[in-house]
Order: structure tokens, then sequence, then C-alpha cells
């Protein structure tokens, strides 16, 4: 069984959901928070070998990091009683 990552994604003109976070400077898992909760577009999406995977271009990337400097960064303070 062929590993995910061995599908050349970046041969279509675009990167994986995990390629843009990482250019994007944050987790897979946040970029897809922003995804579900409607503060991020979704990007195009596209079936290879079976498997629709969503496709960032480069237009995607950068609305992502629009929506990374304007997220406010760490833990909310505990409030003190």
């Amino acid at each position: 069984m062929a590993r995910i990552s061995s599908i050349p994604i970046t041969s279509m003109q675009g990167y994986s959901t995990a390629q843009a976070a990482k250019i994007v400077g944050v987790s897979k898992n946040t970029l897809l928070q922003w995804l579900y909760a409607g503060a991020l577009d979704e990007p195009k999406r596209s079936v290879v070998g079976g498997v629709e995977w969503r496709i960032w271009a480069h237009s995607d990337i950068e609305r992502a990091r629009k929506v990374k400097s304007t997220m406010k960064r760490g833990p909310k303070p505990k409030k003190r009683k």
C-alpha cells in the first residue's frame, strides 16, 4: 500500500493541506479548524487515485496567511478568584 506522502500533490499546481499548513506556519489541525469555522474559504478539491484532496493554490495560502495575522496567539488567561 502506498503512503499518502508518496503522492506528488505539488505536480498538480497546488499543495496538500499539510503542505499548506507548513507554509503558513500553523498545524494542519489549525488550518482545518479555520475551514470548519468559516474563517477561511474552502480550496478547490480534486480526486487523485480515488481519494478526494484539497488542493491549495498560492492565492489560498495567501488568504490563510491573512487569517493567521488576525488571530490572537496563545491560551486565554485564567481569571483570578
